[in-house]
């Protein structure tokens, strides 16, 4: 147990209790005789004086924490995306890096490893197939010595090898005549198309299709690069409007096909899911129309692999803002009965009285905790001690569920426990009275009301061990979009996000269920998208 001792400090007086306090003993003295009555104004006004500049120095003092606070938060250390970690914030990240590798290298062995692979480590690698698509015999072009002609000469197989590669990136064309024909009753048939084929009279591929479809909706690579690399893999001139259309095709076939509404069902059916948001960007015509201020990109997914159970579905949305009736819009979160996997934003708190259960994700807790200590590193010694409890009970439980266990053995939880509680008293205590400059009470006190207060949400996955105690996979889902927004800049409109939004749970969800992205586009072009599969 990390504490041993509580010791609390009694709050200083107020400005008030002083000043009555002064007034009290100029009274006193005064009454004694021991000064006149002059000399004892002098000191009352004297010890006002000491008050109101305690009072100031104070004020200052909470002001200058608070100006840290912000200066020195990052993504360590609160909600803010490692995106805009400043200069300083990197490099103290390098720098904990650095020091954490030295640690780790003092702790192996003394022998200095050599580079590459170790010695008895296996390894992996391209793996030979046992029936290549095509076998070509070499023959050595003459005698290696007197150079004479070597055919018919005695020979054996010296070695095999397996080139596994791409057909050059040629395109080749095929001309579909498309017959009617009459039949004797007078009617008349025409020949349809093959799957995937538009009506011409000269349109590319699916396969074509696929790639620049794949292309553009990775979060990496734009409509216009798309097309450009499409155009230099092909040696034909491919447009942006070409592959924008393939991604309007490929949304068109997803919705024909119902794959949202499956994807929705499985996850109002699941016994766990996380949920996570994060801010859009949008051009500032779109975020002029009604209810677009503040758009923002949703997931809710699946937690099945953390248990081994299965692979995971992914959903994302978005929403012109982010108030609890664009997320009830949704049609996920209204009749789910599960339990949540979240950080703790206001939109979601309204949900609670129907789920199961709620765990609050543990790494932004952690971060939280961080932000309090740097406020004060002494006075704020106790969230420092909570973020050590919570992250021994996370290993704590992984250990057991390694080992095959169900449970916690109950001494380790009681313990744990203890310590929280005991650690969260600590900050209640220590900031009930720590002056703040800004609206409201200390951050110190805010987040040991707030764990005192959500204590079962912060330990259900000490109970319930098919729980994760973070909820970065649902943080992990979203970290595409920022990398869209620092690639493309900003969506055209909230209609172009959502689009992007139903394929990327498309190709995300398909993967995770082992479909190749390229071979789920191609289904999906050619009338038959990859489906969520129905529970056990």
């Amino acid at each position: 147990m990390w504490l041993t001792a509580r010791v609390i400090e009694a709050p200083e007086p107020s400005y008030v209790q002083v000043t009555a306090h002064v007034a009290a003993l100029e009274l006193v003295v005064a009454e004694q005789g021991v000064v006149s009555a002059e000399q004892a104004a002098v000191i009352a006004g004297q010890a006002a004086l000491i008050v109101e500049l305690r009072a100031l120095v104070e004020s200052l003092r909470a002001e200058v924490a608070a100006l840290r606070r912000q200066v020195g938060r990052d993504s360590t250390n609160s909600s803010l995306p490692p995106s805009q970690d400043g200069p300083a914030s990197r490099a103290k990240a390098k720098a904990e890096a650095r020091a954490k590798a030295q640690v780790r290298a003092a702790e192996r062995s003394g022998a200095k490893r050599a580079q590459g692979g170790q010695k008895g480590h296996r390894g992996t690698g391209l793996a030979r197939v046992a029936a290549p698509d095509t076998v070509e015999q070499l023959e050595p072009a003459q005698c290696g010595g007197c150079g004479e002609n070597l055919a018919g000469a005695p020979g054996v197989i010296s070695s095999n090898v397996q080139v596994i590669d791409l057909p050059a990136s040629t395109v080749s064309v095929t001309e579909y005549v498309v017959m009617r024909r009459v039949c004797g009753c007078g009617h008349v048939s025409v020949a349809d198309l093959p799957p995937g084929v538009r009506g011409g009279p000269v349109c590319y591929g699916p396969n074509i299709a696929a790639i620049a479809t794949l292309l553009a909706s990775c979060d990496v690579i734009g409509i216009e690069r798309a097309a450009e690399l499409m155009s230099d893999l092909l040696g034909a001139v491919v447009s942006t409007g070409y592959v924008s259309s393939c991604l309007v095709r490929l949304d068109r076939a997803l919705s024909k096909a119902g794959f949202e509404e499956a994807v929705k069902e499985r996850l109002r059916g699941a016994d766990v899911v996380g949920t996570d948001e994060t801010p859009a960007s949008l051009t500032t015509k779109a975020t002029s129309v009604k209810n677009c201020t503040n758009p923002h990109v949703f997931t809710v997914r699946t937690m099945a692999a953390y248990t081994g159970g299965g692979s995971d579905l992914v959903w994302y949305g978005a929403a012109g803002d982010r108030t609890k009736k664009s997320i009830s819009a949704f049609g996920i979160l209204d009749d789910y009965l599960g339990i949540l996997v979240r950080d703790d934003y206001g939109g979601y708190i309204s949900y609670d009285e129907k789920l199961a259960g709620v765990q609050q994700c543990l790494a932004h807790l952690l971060r939280y905790l961080d932000d309090a200590h740097e406020i004060d590193k002494v006075a704020q010694v106790w969230a420092r001690h909570v973020g050590d409890v919570l992250r021994a009970a996370i290993t704590a439980v992984d250990t057991a569920r390694t080992q095959g266990r169900t449970c916690l053995d109950a001494d380790v939880l009681a313990d744990l426990r203890t310590q929280y509680d005991q650690g969260v008293a600590v900050g209640i205590s220590t900031n009930l009275s720590r002056p703040w400059p800004r609206t409201g009470n200390h951050p110190g006190l805010q987040l040991a009301n707030r764990l005192h207060r959500k204590a079962a949400q912060v330990w259900l996955f000490t109970d319930r061990f098919d729980v994760p105690p973070t909820n970065n996979g649902s943080e992990s889902a979203v970290r595409g979009y920022k990398l869209a927004l620092k690639i493309s800049g900003c969506w055209r409109s909230l209609a172009t996000l959502q689009r992007h939004c139903r394929i990327r749970s498309y190709l995300t969800s398909s993967r995770n269920h082992g479909v190749r992205a390229i071979d789920a586009v191609r289904d999906a072009l050619t009338a038959t998208p990859w489906m969520p599969p129905t529970p056990a």
